[in-house]
């Protein structure tokens, strides 16, 4: 059989998002709060008790990997259970070359592609037997699938999709923009993580104001430590993250270089991606001053050897480095992108930079390493406010009452 080659494979795959397009839009002619019919034969009798028992939700991430939407819907999965739900975790796909995973049971043994068939039906399959009151389809690919998949079904669950990131950034065309658009239309609510990217959603993709909720996600408390121990030079300089084009990894070494130029310090490198290869073979004199350790299972100790952490991302929706910094009482020194801002009171806790300043972000590194009573005073301020805005049970209580809110509009 003749292969196909990446035109024509563009042009199938652009025509299978077409067709679904069409699916959404047409059946998001109906009000989305109408609520189901009645699927399973209950009585609205029974409707009445099934307020008291245990609500079902399915939540939907995208891969098996630690990334960032993929280990905070692991931990709704471990706490939503303790407050009245019970939870199945899928993942659309698997990654077989990560060192570390979440627990979500994948529908496919490899990273799912653009847009699967397949991948639909065996959630559709997935949604028919486990029957969940709401589905969280929990950033990146999962809108797709979970529109296409729970739309179909016959008295559908009801739906939320977790914004997780910025809009504008992963949307910028009218030809993204309009099938971002349709699809988050064929959803009952949206949770967004940040303010701002709550704002871009109503802006830009026209979702109204009373199907938002700004849901900020949270730091476990294990990862809280009001004690950080000062650190003699060089100063120790931490990136956590994805080493990919949004997190821009390539960015924090040039700050690194600047840094250097004054400064003794050291840049630790903690994540996986597809920008790995060209940070190994840089062929610079950096290798005493550059650790890359690759993705890790517990963060902990490399929070423990940070004077403070480096975000030179191009785009965030609500940085869990930063957040997980400060519960660490560690300060940071941000990129000022997307809803970093809100992590972050600038002066105190960390330093905000311009998008894209390299220099600025070294000067900022440099008032740290030259101050280290600066240092202490600012890591105390991150964990206070980490520790009043962004503890994990708070954020799971959060979820429970907007999934639950939700849950009672389809009864």
């Amino acid at each position: 059989m003749r292969q196909e080659n990446n035109a024509e494979r563009e042009i199938r795959q652009l025509a299978l998002e077409s067709v679904f397009i069409r699916l959404v839009v047409l059946g998001c002619a109906q009000p989305v709060d109408q609520g189901r019919a009645e699927p399973r034969g209950r009585t609205m009798g029974e409707h009445e008790r099934s307020r008291q028992e245990s609500k079902r939700l399915t939540i939907l991430v995208t891969s098996t990997q630690r990334r960032g939407a993929e280990v905070f819907g692991e931990r709704l999965a471990d706490g939503l259970p303790a407050r009245g739900w019970t939870v199945d975790f899928v993942a659309l796909g698997s990654d077989p070359h990560s060192q570390s995973t979440v627990t979500a049971e994948p529908l496919s043994p490899v990273p799912v592609g653009r847009f699967e068939l397949s991948i639909v039906r065996q959630l559709r399959r997935r949604l028919i037997a486990s029957q969940p009151d709401v589905v969280l389809a929990n950033g990146s690919s999962t809108l797709h699938y979970g529109v296409a998949a729970a739309r179909s079904l016959r008295g559908r669950p009801r739906l939320a999709y977790s914004s997780i990131g910025e809009p504008r950034y992963w949307a910028p065309s009218l030809r993204k923009r309009l099938p971002y658009r349709a699809f988050v239309s064929g959803v009952d609510r949206v949770f967004s993580v940040s303010r701002l990217t709550a704002a871009q959603l109503t802006e830009s993709f026209g979702v109204p104001e009373d199907r938002i909720r700004v849901l900020a996600t949270g730091v476990p408390p294990e990862l809280y430590s009001d004690q950080h121990e000062s650190h003699d030079p060089p100063l120790r300089i931490l990136f956590l993250g994805s080493l990919s084009a949004e997190k821009q990894p390539l960015a924090a070494v040039s700050v690194l270089e600047e840094l250097l130029a004054t400064t003794p310090a050291v840049l630790r490198l903690v994540g996986a991606g597809p920008q790995q290869h060209a940070l190994t073979h840089r062929g610079d004199p950096l290798e005493h001053a550059l650790q890359l350790v690759g993705s890790v299972a517990d963060i902990r100790p490399h929070l423990a050897w940070a004077d403070v952490l480096l975000l030179t991302s191009r785009t965030e929706g609500l940085p869990a480095a930063t957040m997980e910094a400060a519960a660490a009482s560690v300060p940071s020194v941000a990129f000022d992108v997307g809803g970093v801002s809100e992590t972050i009171d600038d002066g105190g806790s960390g330093t905000l930079v311009k998008a894209g300043d390299c220099a600025g972000a070294a000067r900022a590194l440099r008032s740290f390493a030259d101050d280290p009573e600066r240092r202490r005073a600012a890591g105390e301020a991150a964990y206070a406010l980490a520790n009043s805005r962004f503890t994990l049970s708070d954020a799971i209580d959060r979820y429970d009452l907007a999934l639950r809110e939700l849950a009672e509009e389809g009864v």
